[in-house]
């Protein structure tokens, strides 16, 4: 006996219901653009980025400032109160000593200035070479004023050995260099600088602020070489460095004439 058609026709689509389960509701995913953070929130809820520039520490009470590529942190002894906003651009005085941030939202008011002199906590010997000043303001708290001191911290990807090759346009060849060619070596923590002129060696100091590179107090040996010259235009390309990049494992030295220097890092 054959079954209806209507009959065989709706054991088909049970068998396809049972067979089709049904899919887990997707997970709601959203990113934040911490430059874009308009509100503060609790730091340790917050990503530090890997490049902290700045530092500075205050007392009664005990403060602190972070400042990173991506945000401004301002930490209490009480964790609860730790702030983080999304990194903003200061404003930089005629003298270029002092710059000032300032955050404004619905429910703070964040301004600190850094000034570039001699500095003291009062807690300890550490002499710093900016003071710090600030005012913040919770909603209807009580204005904060904060004094105290920090320091600019020299980017930890210079921490390296840099071979050179090229300076003033002019392209590099080893074989010119008995004792090996030109480099630098980079003691971020120290702030400090040595390496080979191509015959003499030399050393000195960094000075590092946001987007800002200078070779300081250079000291050189005086021992006469066959490509002197060549010493004499690096050690015043370095000098004259204002600012640089780091691409492709290569160090590019600038000034607002153009490119000074190109440097290899070493491996």
């Amino acid at each position: 006996m054959r079954k209806p058609k209507s009959l065989i026709a709706l054991f088909a689509v049970l068998l396809l219901f049972a067979n089709c389960k049904p899919k887990p509701a997707e997970t709601e995913t959203s990113s934040v653009d911490s430059t874009a953070v308009e509100k503060p929130v609790e730091a340790e809820n917050s990503e530090k980025s890997d490049v902290i520039f700045f530092k500075a520490v205050g007392t009664e009470p005990f403060w602190g400032i972070e400042i990173s590529e991506d945000s401004i942190r301002f930490t209490l002894p009480e964790k609860e109160k730790n702030l983080a906003f999304g990194y903003v651009k200061p404003n930089r005085a005629t003298d270029a000593n002092v710059v000032n941030y300032k955050i404004e939202n619905d429910s703070i008011d964040f301004s600190f200035t850094i000034q570039r002199e001699k500095c003291s906590d009062g807690m300890s010997d550490k002499v710093y070479n900016y003071s710090v000043k600030g005012l913040i303001k919770k909603g209807s708290a009580k204005e904060q004023f904060l004094s105290g001191c920090g320091n600019y911290i020299v980017d930890y990807r210079l921490h390296d050995i840099w071979a050179l090759e090229e300076v003033e346009g002019r392209k590099i060849n080893p074989e010119d260099f008995d004792k090996g060619v030109p480099n630098l070596e980079i003691y971020a923590e120290e702030a400090r600088f040595s390496g080979l002129a191509g015959c003499n060696q030399m050393g000195g100091k960094l000075f590092f602020e946001k987007d800002v590179l200078r070779f300081t107090d250079i000291a050189i040996t005086e021992m006469m070489c066959d490509n002197y010259d060549t010493e004499k235009i690096l050690v015043k390309a370095l000098q004259s460095t204002t600012r640089y990049e780091l691409k492709n494992n290569k160090l590019y030295l600038f000034n607002p004439e153009g490119t000074k220097a190109i440097f290899r890092k070493v491996d």
